[in-house]
């Protein structure tokens, strides 16, 4: 639905989105909903960004020939051809890069994708999804921050349960396999003739 086969969303034209926001208000029905297009729209746009971002990410490393092949799941063919040859693999886009890099030096990775792409989503930590956010693991009074730590400590002490139950279990076995052994030359000697003789 959202187009791939321009530089910037800003050259997405108004009739693409206009297809756009019909396919959303054909879904969504209330009273007030073409008072939210420019807030929904913009949401779109960061989202297309951050996916064209990804997509930009997992290949940029890769040689020409092998990004062209490494086509994402639910992007057609010439779509991304187009992408990789007319906008990733660019010297324009590249060198957007590149001067950026040079001229900054002090930018981090981040600050670089959000001065070439659009400013990313700072507030949810990358590893844990949307589930915790950066906050929240630096704060240590949060729920969540303080559950993870539980279920950590939780999880460490499991194992170091279960180590200690083995090792406990093995005691056992062996006592058992002692006691078995114990018990058997009790009974011989209980059961041999010499010693009712006695």
């Amino acid at each position: 639905m959202c187009p791939l086969r321009v530089h910037s969303w800003k050259d997405i034209e108004e009739y693409k989105l206009q297809h756009m926001w019909e396919a959303i208000t054909d879904k969504f029905v209330t009273d007030d909903i073409n008072d939210q297009r420019d807030h929904v729209l913009k949401h779109m746009r960061k989202l297309w960004n951050n996916w064209r971002g990804s997509m930009h990410k997992n290949i940029k490393s890769k040689p020409f020939r092998y990004a062209i092949k490494d086509v994402p799941k639910g992007v057609g063919k010439s779509d991304w051809e187009w992408l990789v040859k007319e906008h990733f693999f660019t010297e324009k886009f590249k060198d957007k890069i590149k001067e950026l890099v040079q001229s900054e030096s002090s930018l981090t990775i981040i600050e670089v994708v959000e001065r070439c792409f659009e400013p990313q989503r700072k507030s949810h930590v990358v590893r844990f999804g949307d589930g915790i956010t950066a906050k929240e693991l630096k704060s240590g009074n949060s729920s969540k921050a303080a559950l993870l730590e539980k279920l950590n400590a939780t999880v460490k002490e499991t194992e170091s349960r279960k180590g200690h139950l083995e090792g406990l279990e093995s005691k056992y076995d062996e006592l058992g396999s002692k006691y078995a052994q114990l018990a058997k030359i009790v009974f011989d000697q209980l059961s041999s003739p010499s010693s009712s003789d006695q």
